[in-house]
């Protein structure tokens, strides 16, 4: 599903494009090819295919970035690694987690027996060729990805910032949605201490097209999302949080 001309949504849960376990996959056009945000869980790839090859006809896919390593958004980059013979990009703090399929260190182990996934979902080690961290710049495709960990969803999570179509993009993955909602999950490593430290890392951006791994995305005045956060974690109260009433993506 092309967005903009730089910009396709390729898989899902939300809108019916792919797996009810994928979360949003990204598709982005720089001048050298196609970088994808996130992989999904690996449960319909064919249908992800598809609507890439739709969206951008035959432009070679030239990386891989996967925003932290729960399954709805890495578990199928090996197949796709293997596919286009393209770098994956990985966290630096989970690159163990996504090269050995780690299911109990990456949680799917228990988000499975919980009923979150269904029995047939599996990881497959996937190489990761770099790995990356907060402050860093991703150059792929032509593009320049400014790499901001947030912490809050989980330890080894990160937002993406880059200019497509003229406008400044923010890839929120799970660290914030629309409407200001925040990604506190019930997991080891998710919680406010992380949001509270590092949330401030979003203010100031000018960010217009504010994209998340999940839920409604916006192609203008995405900052307004981010700083009614903020303003609420400044203020010592909690933003909405997903799975909360209305706030369920």
């Amino acid at each position: 599903m092309l967005i903009t001309p730089q910009l396709a949504l390729v898989g899902d849960s939300q809108f019916g494009l792919s797996s009810s376990y994928d979360c949003h996959v990204y598709a982005v056009r720089g001048p050298e090819g196609v970088v994808l945000i996130d992989s999904g869980s690996g449960l319909a790839e064919e249908e992800i295919l598809g609507l890439l090859q739709a969206a951008f006809p035959d432009v070679p896919v030239r990386a891989i970035i996967i925003t932290h390593a729960h399954a709805d958004h890495f578990a199928g980059a090996a197949s796709l690694q293997r596919r286009f013979s393209c770098p994956v990009l990985a966290p630096a703090l989970t690159r163990a987690i996504v090269e050995q399929g780690d299911e109990e260190g990456s949680g799917l182990r228990q988000a499975r027996a919980e009923g979150g996934y269904p029995p047939e979902l599996h990881l497959q080690p996937c190489p990761v060729a770099r790995t990356y961290a907060h402050g860093e710049k991703l150059m792929l495709a032509g593009l320049g990805f400014e790499v901001i960990g947030v912490r809050g969803h989980s330890d080894d999570i990160s937002c993406l910032l880059v200019e497509l179509d003229g406008k400044r993009a923010l890839f929120s993955a799970d660290v914030v949605f629309y409407g200001g909602v925040l990604g506190v999950i019930n997991s080891r490593d998710s919680g406010m201490q992380g949001y509270r430290s590092d949330l401030p890392r979003l203010a100031g951006l000018k960010v217009d097209m504010l994209l998340p791994g999940h839920g409604l995305f916006t192609l203008k005045r995405g900052q307004e999302h981010l700083d009614l956060a903020i303003e609420k974690s400044r203020q010592g109260f909690l933003p909405r949080l997903i799975g909360q009433g209305d706030a369920i993506f």
